[in-house]
């Protein structure tokens, strides 16, 4: 009689596919974590959130509390500019840079991130990103969102701005793609540069660059100190140039002159108005922040004298005692 079989008690060998998938698995989320990120303001223009540093050594001066017309002067001073037209620039006298925001986008950035710099830590960075739509064109016209990012963080009397992505089509067809011969530069920035204005402002600083991010990744260190003081400068050259022009007599038509004669007249004089107003307003701030430069570099050089002065100092007598 044969026996009635028994159940196998060998156990079966682990699935080897599984186990990778489990591996990849765990180390996107070990990757996550890495890297923690807490949103702080999120509609569907954009997202302001609070991202860890990569770089450890970076110990930001949060949290801060900055005017949200101050971070509005950083974004609105920010400008792209393509490479290849630089040397067009410099040839023809044209500037071809254009702003990063717009005034909406600046609007709905500004109060946001100086509220998320009081709430970060030193090793925490503010995170942003704004999303526009745009009307696609090409052989498949549809509308495409535009997304442009970035991130800053505060320390001593800089703010350090780096722009990860601009004005990134994320529903652009290959079809497009395919008819530029080229792979989609997902960031925007790879072949432009980014630049600052007012340019006295603008620090070649870039000790305390972040050294994580990519290569398309543009940086900029501002002085926000120098930024205010440009921007009390430029209030108060408005306010001249508006009572200059308040003040200055209207001139009545010569007699025997036509009436465009004395209209073109008229706004040819108004235009060179404007442009000795404009002119004033330039020297002015050039003037303002030539002097805070120099304000800074004397106090400076008072330091090291107090610092050569406190070395070279003798050492007091020693009493003498008595026999």
């Amino acid at each position: 009689m044969v026996p009635p079989s028994q159940p196998s008690t060998r156990k079966r060998s682990p699935n080897p596919l599984l186990f990778l998938v489990l591996l990849c698995l765990l180390g996107n989320a070990c990757g996550t974590t890495a890297q923690s990120n807490k949103v702080l303001f999120e509609d569907p223009r954009g997202t302001v959130f609070l991202q860890t540093i990569s770089d450890q050594s970076i110990q930001a001066s949060h949290p801060i509390n900055l005017e949200p017309a101050l971070i509005a002067r950083v974004l609105s001073g920010m400008q792209v500019q393509e490479r290849q037209r630089a040397l067009q620039e410099i040839l023809v006298g044209s500037s071809s840079a254009v702003p990063v925001f717009s005034a909406e986008e600046v609007q709905f950035l500004a109060p946001r991130i100086a509220k998320a710099l009081t709430t970060a830590a030193t090793g925490e960075a503010v995170a942003f990103l704004v999303a526009s739509p745009r009307q696609g064109t090409g052989l498949l016209e549809h509308s495409v969102t535009e997304t442009t990012a970035g991130s800053l963080y505060a320390y001593g009397l800089s703010l350090y701005v780096t722009l990860s992505q601009y004005r990134n089509a994320s529903t652009q067809t290959s079809t497009e793609n395919l008819a530029h011969r080229r792979l989609p530069d997902s960031s925007g920035l790879s072949n432009r540069t980014l630049l600052f204005t007012p340019n006295a402002a603008q620090r070649s600083d870039s000790f305390h660059r972040s050294t994580g991010g990519t290569s398309t990744d543009r940086f900029l260190a501002i002085d926000y100190q120098l930024l205010q003081h440009a921007s009390r400068s430029a209030t108060t050259a408005e306010q001249t140039a508006s009572q200059m022009e308040q003040a200055a007599p209207i001139r009545e038509p010569l007699a025997g002159t036509s009436g465009s004669e004395a209209l073109s007249h008229t706004t040819e004089t108004l235009a060179q108005r404007d442009t000795e107003i404009h002119t004033l307003k330039d020297l002015i701030i050039k003037k303002d922040l030539e002097l805070e430069t120099l304000r800074k570099e004397l106090q400076s050089v008072q330091k090291q004298l107090d610092s050569q002065k406190r070395k070279t100092t003798p050492p007091s007598k020693l009493q003498q005692t008595a026999p």
